[in-house]
């Protein structure tokens, strides 16, 4: 697998991740009715109810629901507001910010690329990503301040998943570089870079601990 085909699988699992609820209603075809692929639309109408009913009661200010069997979507609702302020009404194809409920998306994702061969959990990270070939890690020394050296070994796949990268939210010893850097909390959020530039000036800045080592 070239090295552009594997970046390009990387930005699609995390497009997957952030979009999935669109984009699925977008890519599989709708059931004429929920029963021609196996479910009740009696059953389904207490979707409807529920979740109008937990908008209508102030619990939540909207939502977007669906159920997808045998390749085909059976339901799709939209509920109350995107924009509760602006009375903005919810639609089916709003994108939602979901925080770290991609991360169980994204490592299934991983799982079944790794299934297919196209990748190996212990593969280094800079395999896909040269940036991630060489890291710094920030070690912080008893009397203040800290030290800059060479990682003890590449990031790799499974470190990204299982958190033992060294990288953090910028907390860390070397945290008013990651706050220069402006790369502090969530890292793609509220800005027009893209996405591998973040990514590319990330790399380039001391970690908080050896890959493997630590959870962070």
């Amino acid at each position: 697998m070239t090295r552009q085909t594997s970046r390009r699988l990387a930005v699609t699992g995390l497009l997957l991740a952030l979009l999935a609820p669109p984009l699925l209603a977008q890519a599989l075809p709708r059931a004429a009715r929920p029963e021609d692929v196996g479910l009740s639309s009696e059953r389904l109408q207490r979707l409807t109810d529920a979740f109008q009913g937990y908008v209508n009661d102030g619990k939540l200010p909207g939502a977007v629901v669906l159920v997808a069997r045998r390749g085909k979507v059976a339901y799709l609702r939209a509920f109350g507001d995107r924009d509760r302020e602006a009375h903005a009404p919810m639609k089916e194809d709003a994108i939602f910010r979901i925080a770290s409920q991609s991360k169980a998306l994204v490592s299934v994702a991983t799982l079944r690329l790794q299934e297919e061969g196209r990748l190996l959990l212990g593969d280094p990270v800079g395999k896909y990503i040269p940036e991630f070939l060489e890291t710094k890690v920030a070690v912080a020394r008893e009397g203040g301040g800290y030290d800059v050296v060479d990682a003890k070994r590449p990031i790799t796949i499974h470190d990204l998943l299982t958190h033992t990268s060294g990288a953090s939210y910028g907390g860390g010893p070397a945290k008013e570089l990651w706050e220069k850097a402006a790369i502090t909390g969530w890292y793609f959020a509220d800005r027009d870079e893209p996405v591998a530039a973040t990514i590319t000036r990330l790399a380039a800045l001391p970690f908080d601990a050896q890959p493997g080592e630590k959870y962070v």
